[in-house]
């Protein structure tokens, strides 16, 4: 096991955790990033949800973001404004380069990919060093940008998973008090995000549907939508379309308490996601013919089909169903 010591820590890769490994090498600190995934980026990236937060945003291009924009616009054929969810929407393969390339320009900051976090050493109340498979890592700050706060959780640092009320915080936003919708979602539902390709004229293959599917909760998707409203809402540049459709669509909420009890059970959950795109994407070919398919080469590979967002694996993995038995 090879040991480090550095200024800074950040554990995980994400919008986040990326941002703040650029910013701590830019001011000097040596800083080393260390992320689960080959890509940086987090939801820009990896998750595909390349079509930033809304329309708002526009204003907002200041910072890393506003840097992140320009970026895009020279490197993106095409443009970025292609959907109506958002001004942004690109290629995550795109995306993923820009933020591997600000990290390769710092001298001062070492990114290692394809690591978790699996112990943590203490110091009275202080976390001094974190034990990864192959490397153990001494900071002076270290940075918890995991998804659901890994280094607490093997720190045991008390923590709160969940909605907060509007008397915590005083947010105008927050909910007054539990209703049936913080109870069934105590987080917002995932979504194991799609692309489609749009061929116009080409067939492609018949998607499969998961085994034991059922296809009818998808029935509604785009109601209140007509069909290319529905297509446009993340459609990427190259006639792609990202999927992260909250109506009957891809998200999924069952159990979310799943993704933090054990690693077995949040496998069973992101299995379950996994499923659950499947079979929505299969419904919509159904719905919308064989000229659309499933879009290749958009994300890289996972790790045991469920660690990235390769949904085109969908074709080599699952038992194959007409999905339109």
């Amino acid at each position: 096991m090879e040991e480090l010591k550095v200024d800074v820590l950040v554990v995980g890769g994400g919008t986040g955790g990326t941002a703040a490994a650029i910013q701590a090498a830019r001011r000097g600190a040596q800083t080393l990033l260390i992320s689960e995934f080959s890509w940086l980026g987090g939801m820009l990236t990896t998750a595909g949800v390349s079509a930033p937060d809304g329309n708002e945003l526009v204003p907002f291009q200041t910072g890393l973001w506003g840097a992140f924009l320009r970026e895009l616009r020279q490197r993106q054929p095409h443009g970025l404004d292609h959907a109506w969810v958002s001004f942004f929407t690109y290629e995550p393969r795109v995306g993923a380069t820009i933020f591997a390339d600000w990290v390769s320009q710092l001298s001062n900051l070492r990114w290692i990919a394809d690591q978790v976090p699996l112990e943590v050493r203490r110091q009275d109340n202080i976390i001094t060093g974190v034990r990864f498979a192959d490397y153990f890592v001494q900071a002076k700050i270290i940075l918890d940008a995991t998804e659901l706060g890994d280094l607490l959780v093997l720190a045991e640092v008390p923590h709160r998973w969940g909605w907060e009320w509007r008397s915590h915080w005083q947010e105008p936003s927050a909910p007054m008090h539990p209703n049936g919708m913080t109870q069934q979602y105590p987080i917002q539902a995932p979504t194991w995000v799609v692309v489609l390709q749009d061929s116009y004229q080409a067939k492609y293959s018949l998607i499969a549907n998961s085994p034991k599917s059922d296809l009818s909760p998808f029935a509604d998707a785009w109601k209140g939508y007509d069909i290319e409203q529905f297509l446009n809402y993340g459609r990427l540049p190259g006639n792609r379309l990202m999927l992260n459709w909250p109506q009957q669509g891809n998200d999924y909420g069952v159990g979310l308490e799943r993704l933090i009890q054990t690693e077995s059970s949040r496998r069973e959950f992101l299995g379950e996601a996994y499923q659950h795109s499947q079979d929505f994407v299969c419904f919509l070919q159904s719905q919308l013919g064989q000229r659309y398919g499933l879009a290749e080469d958009t994300f890289p590979p996972g790790k045991d089909g469920l660690g990235g967002v390769l949904m085109h694996s969908i074709l080599t993995i699952a038992k194959a169903e007409d999905c339109r038995g």
